[in-house]
């Protein structure tokens, strides 16, 4: 036990010595050699924090960072469970960022919640974001979010087109008037059976545009060839077109799983691995044990 402690202790020590935070705790250091520090800054009137979970090894310059934005009504342990990316960090692949929400919401225009209601600005807080955790661009960085998070994703695209590499839409439609037309990376997630967001035009949906429609937007606004390649797997297609400046445009579309985060099943990829692919540009793997 006293051994434990004083791996736990100098593991402690030496990330106080090179990081300025307003919290540090080490998740399982003998299991898992990662860490999560908890930084926060003032954002106009607001405090705004955000969770960085990386290898205790250094990760070369390389390797991707990506921002995880949240679902509605969720927590941040909430969405570290849901999104299953961990394992690619315990790998000593990757640094994963997740933004606290304002009140479990963002403020994506037009929806959804508290943050939308009070006007947060969400954009100014996640512009400050990147400059703290990627200073000078010198790494990868990739904005991934859900439903809620997934259209405030669309929403720092159209607004600050250059901000990242490469963008993440899971099951979430852009604002009105937002297409995105920077030659940029996209992998959007899409169910033929989510009752949110419909497939195609016709269908009872909460949301616009219908799948297709935002798919074919994407194409038109991206520059990509008119057939895209595809691979079965299980449940779900991926669809993969090339578009301007060596870009690349995928649409991961499952035949079930309503407006959930799709998990794995035993035929067909998580989103988890189609995001670790999507990223690196690497053939569909397992997850790292």
């Amino acid at each position: 036990m006293m051994g434990r402690f004083m791996v736990l202790l100098t593991a402690f020590i030496t990330t106080l010595g090179v990081a300025t935070f307003s919290g540090v705790k080490i998740i399982n250091a003998i299991e898992r050699q990662s860490t999560t520090t908890t930084y926060s800054m003032k954002v106009g009137s607001l405090t705004r924090s955000w969770e960085v979970i990386a290898p205790t090894a250094a990760l070369p310059k390389s390797a991707p960072i990506v921002v995880v934005l949240s679902g509605i009504a969720a927590t941040t342990n909430y969405e570290i469970t849901r999104d299953r990316l961990l394992p690619y960090v315990d790998a000593d692949k990757v640094e994963i960022v997740y933004p606290t929400a304002y009140k479990e919401s963002w403020n994506a225009i037009g929806c959804c919640g508290p943050a939308s209601t009070a006007n947060v600005n969400d954009v100014a807080f996640l512009e400050a974001l990147v400059t703290k955790v990627d200073p000078g661009h010198a790494r990868p960085i990739y904005f991934a979010g859900y439903s809620n998070g997934g259209r405030m994703v669309y929403r720092l695209e159209c607004t600050d087109p250059g901000l990242f590499d490469g963008m993440v839409a899971v099951k979430a439609d852009p604002l009105p008037g937002c297409v995105v037309t920077k030659p940029q990376n996209v992998l959007v997630f899409a169910s033929l059976d989510d009752p949110w967001v419909p497939y195609e035009p016709g269908e009872k949906g909460k949301e616009t545009p219908p799948a297709t429609v935002q798919i074919a937007r994407l194409q038109a606004g991206l520059k990509c060839s008119g057939k895209p390649a595809s691979a079965k797997h299980g449940d779900m297609t991926l669809y993969t077109w090339s578009c301007a400046d060596g870009k690349t445009l995928q649409w991961a579309l499952y035949q079930t799983g309503g407006h959930n985060f799709p998990a794995p099943t035993a035929t067909s990829p998580g989103a988890n691995q189609l995001i670790w692919s999507f990223m690196t540009r690497t053939a569909l793997a397992p997850v790292p044990a």
